[in-house]
């Protein structure tokens, strides 16, 4: 479980989380849902220790890794996996060195146990045989997908997801959505989703948080959502043309 109380960053004097407070169960997807600009990156990259608050607590499985050491936070990193926007993969290697990357740094794991693993994240992301291939051969929603596969690749016990559907059309974006549930559903994966895709919001969210200026102004089940900001969603899809 993922505690988050009273988190402030600012950068340059502007504050971009003013007080957060969200608490992220296991095994469950927590969706936190907003325009642009909100704060909604920034959080995802505290979580981690990539930025550090100016203030407030972070309590990954009961530990606050805001005071551990430079060792321990990344020992507890190892828990984490980032699928990125734009997916992130590095163009000069093949789609199974850009998912064995990390267990080639991170491991001790012999060639035949990295081969092996690469291959089920491939199927599981229903990519199988596509490990020669280079990232300017994939679709955009292969990308994703494979970004995915890299992600779970380490057995995490937690993804994080930026966006994960921005750019890919409806049936790729539905695709994206039904892997983050399939994860959850046969690996126990917890989840967390920062988004404007109301679409994906409603088929994978089990929580939602609702953020505005740096700021939580609800948290709840989804039907809560639709039911009591009904009128924020529609603003948020017509700000993005959705």
């Amino acid at each position: 479980m993922i505690e988050i109380r009273d988190l402030w960053k600012s950068f340059e004097g502007k504050e971009v989380l003013r007080g957060v407070n969200l608490t992220i169960e296991d095994g469950r997807t927590t969706v936190i849902l907003g325009p642009s600009g909100q704060g909604k990156t920034v959080l995802l990259k505290n979580l981690v220790g990539l930025l550090k608050p100016d203030r407030g607590q972070i309590l990954v499985d009961g530990e606050d890794i805001t005071r551990v050491s430079r060792r321990r936070l990344f020992e507890i990193r190892k828990r984490f996996s980032f699928v990125f926007q734009g997916g992130a993969l590095f163009d000069f290697l093949p789609v199974k060195e850009n998912i064995a990357l990390f267990l080639r740094m991170h491991t001790k794991m012999k060639e035949d146990e990295i081969t092996r693993r690469v291959r089920e994240a491939l199927r599981v992301v229903g990519l199988s045989g596509t490990e020669e291939l280079y990232p300017e051969e994939l679709s955009g929603g292969m990308k994703k997908r494979v970004a995915i596969a890299r992600a779970i690749v380490s057995s995490p016990k937690y993804i994080l997801y930026d966006e994960p559907t921005t750019g890919l059309d409806r049936t790729n974006a539905r695709a994206v959505n039904g892997l983050i549930n399939k994860l959850k559903r046969e690996y126990g994966i917890t989840s967390v989703v920062v988004t404007h895709d109301i679409e994906c919001m409603e088929t994978v969210a089990d929580k939602v948080a609702l953020l505005k200026e740096g700021r939580m102004f609800f948290v709840g089940r989804k039907e809560e959502v639709e039911e009591k900001y009904l009128d924020y969603l529609y603003q948020l899809e017509e700000s993005y043309g959705i």
